[in-house]
């Protein structure tokens, strides 16, 4: 049986993906195992996260919630922010190809939901869909900005309003995905079986002379990082606290737990020692090593195997990692 996942952007507004949870889960009797919330990381979208973060494994009994957050403090307002949180949605879309996936764009500003739009366009999904709040007094409460001043009880009304007051709306899209090699192929101007790709890529300015045009090669730089991504470990082996050797062995193994939670192309962990002025994430040979700081001040080091191949994709890891320590 598939993994069921919800992904939905999010903003100032938790109450989109309770309602879309709601939907999916009491209307559908769809049993979603996992939640990846697509946000950015200033401080009123990460109470939001927060909140769903406690929320949603209580009410829900869905224990693996994950979050992608953009570099962007507040808005996505320009080119870089624009470029990063597509890349983020098409790898995350990447990531649980073979599940079903059901997509909200109900959250966050316009533009991210214009790019997570776009991303299901090219890197397909199950379902996609928009969360639309008919009653303006209860979109205006649901903002955590008047949201964080009630009680524990008065928020579940906010949280799980009455479905007359929510409409949903599905949306259609083509999922590009299954040519995905032949469109990279064509932008970097090689020869590709069928023709229509490449008129495909004419017509909408992608292509111009056989030679990608500037937002062209933007697609293409995406494209690029986001199939560098390696396989899903067949196997995996999680670090038992026990195997480490460290007084705070049990916080070691929980990161390195919540580490490969995150990224399923990692297969093992093993903890190292933690060299003080070392980059905090680094290639060695085909391998990762990840430093840390504890929570109670230690440095901490661990080694993450991956299904990583090429150097491209042990880059891509690197980056993933990268963004990840940004987060924590």
């Amino acid at each position: 049986m598939s993994k069921k996942v919800l992904i939905s952007t999010l903003g100032e507004t938790p109450s989109v993906v309770t309602e879309a949870l709601d939907f999916l889960t009491k209307e559908r009797g769809i049993k979603i195992d996992e939640v990846v919330l697509l946000t950015t990381i200033d401080s009123n979208a990460e109470e939001s996260l927060n909140l769903l973060i406690t929320h949603i494994p209580e009410h829900y009994k869905i224990s693996s919630i994950f979050s992608e957050q953009t570099t962007a403090y507040d808005d996505i307002d320009d080119e870089k922010s624009l470029m990063e949180f597509m890349e983020i949605s098409c790898k995350v879309l990447k990531k649980y190809k073979g599940s079903d996936v059901y997509v909200s764009i109900a959250g966050g500003r316009k533009t991210m939901s214009a790019l997570m739009t776009l991303a299901v366009q090219i890197y397909g999904a199950k379902e996609l869909f928009h969360v639309i709040v008919k009653d303006q007094n209860l979109e205006k409460e649901s903002n955590i900005n008047r949201l964080r001043h009630f009680p524990n009880n008065e928020k579940i009304k906010f949280l799980h309003p009455d479905k007359k007051n929510i409409t949903i709306i599905r949306m259609p899209f083509i999922g590009l995905f299954p040519w995905i090699s032949d469109i990279i192929k064509a932008l970097k101007g090689g020869a590709v079986e069928r023709k229509e790709i490449r008129e495909l890529l004419v017509s909408n300015d992608l292509i111009k002379d056989n030679k990608p045009t500037d937002i062209g090669k933007t697609l293409l730089d995406i494209l690029d990082k986001v199939e560098s991504i390696p396989e899903p470990c067949k196997e995996r082996k999680y670090l038992k606290p026990e195997a480490v050797k460290h007084h705070n062995n049990m916080e070691i193994a929980e990161m390195a737990k919540k580490v490969m939670d995150r990224f399923n192309y990692i297969c093992e962990a093993k903890p190292i020692d933690w060299k003080e002025g070392q980059p905090k994430v680094k290639i060695k040979e085909n391998d990762i090593e990840f430093y840390f700081q504890g929570k109670k001040g230690f440095n901490l080091g661990l080694m993450f195997l991956t299904t990583a191949k090429t150097q491209g994709q042990l880059e891509a890891v690197k980056n993933d990692l990268e963004r990840y320590l940004r987060i924590l």
